[in-house]
C-alpha cells in the first residue's frame, strides 16, 4: 500500500499483457466457433458418411454408444441436367429419413418429415414462388414424362447450392426415393443412399471410425469424411483449428516475453529506490529466501486487480470485434457468437498473468535479497 504509486506501471503492464492475450485467444476461438456453426449449416452436422453398406449393418453402427445420431441421405439431380422437374423447373430430390432433417442439417422449417412414401417436404423457395400450402399436392415430372404425385407434409430452408442453381428442392422418405433413384445398375437398394453419422464426443473421432472400419470390414472407399468440419474439430490430418491456435500460441509467447522484459524493467527500479528498506528487513532477522518471498508475495498481489481488469478488457474488446466483423461480412462471419465467453481465452489471460509476474519477479527478488543489512544501517544502502 506505501509503494502502491511505484508499482503502476507493472499493474498496467500485466493488464496489458492478459489483455492482449485475452483477446488473441478470444478472437481465435470464436472465429473456429463460427466457422465450425457456418460448416454445420451449409453442409450438415455430420462427421462421416459410409457407402454401400447394407440395412442391417447400418442399423448396427447407429445403435452404438458412441454415435449421436444416424440417418440415411441421397440425393440426385442436384446439378440439373437430368430431367426431373416441378412445374417447370429443375428440382433436386432427396431421399432421407426423419434424424437427417432434424438432427443432422436441420433443415425443417415448417410442419413435419413425410410420414409415408407420398409425401413430401418442400423448400421455402418452391413454397413462395408456387404459393404452396401444407397439405397441397404437388406433381414431379420424371424425364420419361411421367408424374409422380405427392402431398406436402412440410417446408425446408432453402440451401446454397439450390438457390445458386435456381432450382427446387424435395425431400422424400428413403423407400420413395429409392424407388425413383435412377441407377438400375445395382440390385442393392441400400447403395442409392449414404448412412450419415454424427458422434456424441468429437475427441477420438479418428479412433472411432477405424474401430468401425476394422469391425465392419469397411474400405477407405466407402467411409467419407466430413473434412471441412472435422478439420474446424482437429479431427483431421489437416486441421484448421491447429493451425489457427498456433498461431495464437505464437502471439501468446511474444505478449508473455515482452510483458516480462517490463515489467522485470518497473520492478528493478522499484527495488533500487527501496533498497534500504529490504537492508533494514535483514536486520531485524529475515532470510534471503524470506525476502525474495516478500518481493514474488508484492508482485503476485498486484495481479488480484490486474488479471480481472485485463480479462474483462479482452472478453469487451472480443465482442466488439465479433460485432464489427458481423457487420462487415455477414457471409462469412454471420456464425461468429455474439457476446459470448470463450473460457480457453480467460484460462490464457490468467496464465499469462501469472507466469509474467513470476519470471519478472525472479530478477528483482534476487536483487532485493542481495542487500547487506550493514549497508542499510550505515546509510550507504544506495551504493551497491
Amino acid at each position: 500500500k506505501v509503494h502502491k504509486k511505484q508499482s503502476r506501471m507493472s499493474v498496467f503492464c500485466i493488464i496489458l499483457s492478459v489483455f492482449l492475450v485475452t483477446a488473441i485467444f478470444g478472437m481465435a476461438d470464436m472465429f473456429i466457433r463460427g466457422q465450425i456453426l457456418q460448416a454445420q449449416q451449409e453442409n450438415g452436422n455430420w462427421h462421416i458418411g459410409i457407402r454401400s453398406i447394407s440395412d442391417e449393418d447400418a442399423n448396427l453402427i447407429a445403435a452404438r454408444p458412441e454415435v449421436a445420431a444416424a440417418a440415411d441421405y441421397g440425393v440426385f439431380n442436384y446439378r440439373g441436367g437430368q430431367g426431373y422437374t416441378l412445374s417447370g423447373k429443375n428440382v433436386a430430390i432427396c431421399g432421407s429419413n426423419k434424424s437427417a432433417v432434424t438432427e443432422i442439417f436441420a433443415a425443417l422449417d415448417k410442419g413435419s418429415f413425410p410420414a409415408n412414401e407420398d409425401e413430401a417436404l418442400v423448400t421455402n423457395n418452391a413454397k413462395n414462388m408456387l404459393h404452396l400450402e401444407l397439405g397441397k399436392e404437388i406433381v414431379i415430372t420424371m424425364p420419361d414424362g411421367s408424374e409422380r404425385e405427392y402431398t406436402i407434409s412440410g417446408f425446408m430452408n432453402n440451401t446454397v447450392g439450390i438457390m445458386s442453381k435456381d432450382s427446387y428442392g424435395v425431400c422424400l422418405t428413403t423407400e420413395s426415393f429409392r424407388a425413383i433413384y435412377p441407377d438400375g445398375t445395382s440390385s442393392n437398394p441400400a447403395d442409392y443412399t449414404m448412412r450419415l453419422l454424427k458422434f456424441k464426443s468429437t475427441r477420438n473421432i479418428q479412433s472411432s471410425i477405424a474401430e468401425i472400419k476394422q469391425q465392419f470390414g469397411l474400405s477407405d472407399e466407402q467411409v467419407s469424411e466430413n473434412t471441412e468440419l472435422l478439420g474446424l474439430l482437429g479431427q483431421s490430418s489437416n486441421s484448421f483449428m491447429l493451425q489457427v491456435y498456433a498461431v495464437a500460441v505464437i502471439l501468446f509467447i511474444l505478449v508473455l516475453i515482452a510483458g516480462v522484459l517490463m515489467i522485470t524493467s518497473s520492478m528493478n527500479s522499484n527495488v533500487a529506490q527501496r533498497t534500504e528498506f529490504f537492508g533494514m528487513v535483514r536486520c531485524i532477522g529475515t532470510t534471503p529466501k524470506q525476502v525474495m518471498r516478500l518481493v514474488r508475495k508484492e508482485a503476485l498481489n498486484w495481479c488480484r486487480f490486474a488479471i480481472l481488469l485485463g480479462v474483462a478488457g479482452g472478453i469487451v474488446l472480443v465482442w466488439v470485434l465479433c460485432f464489427i466483423l458481423w457487420q462487415l461480412s455477414p457471409e462469412f462471419f454471420g456464425g461468429m457468437p455474439a457476446f459470448s465467453i470463450s473460457y480457453p481465452s480467460v484460462i490464457a489471460g490468467i496464465v499469462v498473468g501469472l507466469l509474467t509476474v513470476l519470471l519478472a519477479a525472479r530478477s528483482p527478488a534476487k536483487k532485493a535479497s542481495k542487500v547487506s543489512p550493514l549497508a542499510a544501517v550505515s546509510g550507504n544502502a544506495n551504493d551497491l
